[in-house]
């Protein structure tokens, strides 16, 4: 039998070897850290040795680096981190505290640098960003070299990065000092070192990273890391791994002692899996080879992927999942490069996190992201598929175009969202809504939700939900549970084989407008970390971006939405674009575009869409059918409407709900199924068009009938009838009633 090692040594030679697709090969070397790390036996504690070479790459000298110590957000309620989170009226803590530790700091000759933490408004005892002072200026284009030695204490899984408390998995994220960015910022050369904020996640400069990393020897052949493996020696006690990477911006590993490893190629998944969408990589093809930008793309071959090692490192309990992982990471790497570009790396790693430590799942970092499931899922509920999807897809939006994620976290998070829907729609039917009991999914949705109150509302009574008094001096107050919500209650509630909707389904895309629901306080361009709130975060980073992309790319067309986002992704593979980058982008490929005869302003589009906050809503607001006023035979009589043969005198009115204004489709449906479409400038607040003396009634009337405007928060009002159909209402409506009639049932058996 062949080594081991010398097949995966082959293997890395082989994928190393120069694509077709022309991409940067290198990203600008800022920074090149070379770390000796030694996890304690405890499993939670790291001593570290780093150093680091920092190059200032700007026009300014500089005599400070700033570093993030994100690991101290951990250290105590003190940091900005907790002090945010208090604000927004969370209010947990890690079972145990972290924190990093820096011990000293030094030029790489010995000298002794002096190093502070800033105090942060809001939370003056933050100890998130370090300030080291250096001897003299860094010019442009000069090299600084510094040692660090810290100790760090990972918590307990608390928020993306810690351990399981038993000793054995640890997920080693943002777990050393890290430098920040120095660059050009709001108009001037500064450093862009943000402390920890509970709505922002990271960012950094692109390099190298040396990791020299000594564990406890229950770790051997258990470990998952940024790099790829260089060196491993073992002893009776501790396995030392050295690993290695080029161009990325960051460095995490994983190890737990329960792991069970699986490693593959993507080009046998992709060969052996039957689901290669020949038609879409002709598309793509056809889509590019016409434009000169894209000269270095001169076959259907050049767009495919190279070939990756994926690695599962799955928890024993989901060994039922492990297919359904590198399917999904399969599928991601596929979609991903024919769209983007080919993923550069020799391996991606993939983590399924311990039950103890479920929260370090649902995140990336370069080389590697962490996913997440529970047992019993059925196989519709794509999970742990969509989570894969979307941490992968960091790969490319994060990790390959490295934006500001402190302040516009839409650039990485929406461009992400946008394209995991895409791969979910390509890659899966879509997915089922499910109901579980005893720990078993079954296919079916509730028609009406059922009620459940807050505590301190007398309405919990009257649900059967919880018995409330208040305090009435002599008496204090009192709270009684009636009932607990178990998966066996709900069912003999509502028996949910007889009243529940059998087949409710999610679509990928369409599933975005469910942010509409929400106000939309904040514009995009708002940077992340001053957003209102969590909703708002979430709303503003990733489906409300996604939707713009998407209704971008449907104004445009398909044909140059993939030129358009595949150019951005080539020129700023390994940079750190601006919005305003993309916009550029976006205006090269998309001028002259046009909606019927009205050509598109993208200036005013982004403007809407990016800078204001403007609301977009279109709607129907009447279609009348009246008897032709010049027919005034049929005007005279009694009959029904019904009864008359026309002509007709057809009016339709269209209202612009809100301020934002875009050309909309209009789509007029004559009662011999014939169809009449039109495009409304759409700037007046409302407009009438009409049909007088026509042979035909209009029996329905739609705006954006194509649906491209995934940014209208209202498509309940895109279309009239003529006349109502109630078909789909009478069915949900006898759906709803069973279940009523069993819920009121059941409580007055219960009461």
């Amino acid at each position: 039998m062949v080594p081991r090692r010398i097949v995966l040594a082959c293997f890395y030679v082989l994928s190393a070897l120069p694509a077709f697709a022309q991409l940067p090969e290198q990203s600008p070397k800022v920074v090149d850290y070379t770390i000796a790390a030694h996890l304690q036996a405890d499993g939670r504690t790291i001593k570290g040795e780093l150093s680091l070479d920092w190059k200032n790459t700007t026009t300014q000298p500089t005599q400070e680096l700033h570093w993030h110590v994100y690991n101290n957000a951990w250290k105590s309620r003190d940091s900005l981190f907790m002090q945010e989170a208090h604000r927004f009226g969370v209010n947990r803590s890690p079972r145990e505290w972290g924190g990093t530790q820096i011990k000293e700091v030094t030029l790489k000759d010995g000298t002794p640098l002096e190093f502070s933490y800033q105090p942060q408004s809001g939370a003056p005892k933050d100890e998130t960003v370090l300030i080291t002072k250096l001897p003299k200026e860094v010019q442009p284009g000069e090299t600084v070299s510094v040692e660090l030695s810290f100790n760090a204490v990972l918590p307990p899984a608390f928020v993306r990065s810690g351990v399981d408390g038993d000793g054995g998995y640890i997920h080693a994220v943002q777990w050393y000092p890290k430098v920040g960015v120095f660059e050009e910022l709001e108009g001037m050369i500064q450093w862009n070192c943000e402390p920890y904020h509970y709505l922002t996640e990271f960012y950094a400069d692109y390099g190298s990273y040396t990791l020299d990393l000594t564990l406890p020897i229950r770790y051997a052949g258990k470990v998952a890391a940024t790099g790829s493996l260089t060196s491993e020696v073992s002893s009776e006690t501790t396995v030392q791994y050295v690993f290695q990477s080029d161009n990325v911006h960051d460095f995490a590993w994983t190890a737990d002692p329960d792991f069970e490893v699986i490693e593959i190629s993507f080009h046998t998944l992709m060969n052996e899996g039957g689901w290669r969408d020949h038609e879409e990589e002709e598309r793509i093809f056809n889509a590019l080879s016409g434009d000169n930008r894209f000269a270095h793309i001169q076959s259907v071959e050049t767009l495919l992927p190279r070939d990756t090692l994926i690695r599962l490192m799955l928890q024993p309990e989901h060994a039922e999942y492990s297919d359904r992982y590198l399917d999904a990471t399969a599928k991601s790497l596929y979609w991903f490069g024919l769209w983007y570009g080919e993923y550069p790396y020799e391996t991606i790693s993939v983590i399924d996190p311990a039950h103890n430590a479920r929260r370090t799942g649902g995140m990336e970092y370069p080389r590697l992201f962490t996913g997440g499931v529970r047992k019993g899922n059925a196989q519709r509920t794509l999970s742990p598929e969509g989570v894969t999807v979307h941490e992968f897809g960091h790969q490319f939006w994060y990790g390959l175009v490295g934006n500001d994620e402190f302040r516009h976290a839409w650039m990485d998070e929406g461009f992400n969202t946008f394209s995991t829907q895409r791969v979910k729609a390509k890659g899966w039917a879509p997915s089922l809504a499910t109901w579980s009991v005893l720990g078993n999914q079954y296919y079916g949705q509730a028609p009406v939700a059922y009620p459940s109150y807050g505590k301190g509302s007398w309405l919990s009574l009257f649900a059967l939900q919880r018995w409330e008094t208040p305090d009435l001096g002599f008496v204090g107050e009192l709270s009684y549970e009636l009932r607990r919500n178990t998966s066996i209650e709900r069912w003999a509630r509502e028996l949910p084989l007889a009243s529940y909707l059998p087949e409710v389904w999610d679509d990928p895309v369409l599933r975005l407008r469910g942010s509409h629901a929400y106000d939309w306080s904040d514009p995009l361009a708002k940077p992340t970390y001053t957003l209102q709130n969590s909703t708002m975060r979430r709303t503003n980073a990733y489906n409300r971006p996604a939707m713009m992309l998407e209704t971008f790319s449907r104004l445009m067309g398909e044909e140059t939405w993939t030129r358009a986002i595949r150019a951005y992704h080539e020129r700023y593979r390994y940079q750190h674009p601006r919005p305003k980058d993309f916009f550029k982008t976006v205006q090269e490929f998309a001028a002259g575009v046009t909606i019927g005869d009205q050509e598109l302003n993208w200036g005013e589009l982004w403007k809407q869409a990016y800078q204001s906050n403007d609301t977009l809503d279109y709607g129907v607001h009447r279609l009348q059918n009246q008897v032709s006023i010049l027919n005034s035979k049929q005007l005279e009589q009694e009959d029904t409407e019904e009864d008359h043969e026309g002509p007709w005198d057809v009016v339709i009115e269209l209202r612009r709900l809100g301020t934002f204004q875009v050309p909309v489709e209009v789509r007029v449906t004559w009662e011999d199924q014939s169809e009449e479409n039109f495009v409304w400038d759409g700037r007046d607040s409302w407009k009438r068009f009409e049909w007088p003396v026509h042979s035909l009634r209009a029996t329905k009337v739609e705006v954006d009938p194509n649906q491209r405007l995934l940014l209208d928060r209202n498509w309940m009002n895109n279309s009239r009838l003529d006349k109502p159909d109630d078909k789909r209402a009478l069915q949900y409506g006898l759906r709803a009633m069973i279940w009523a009639q069993q819920v009121l049932h059941y409580s007055g058996g219960m009461g």
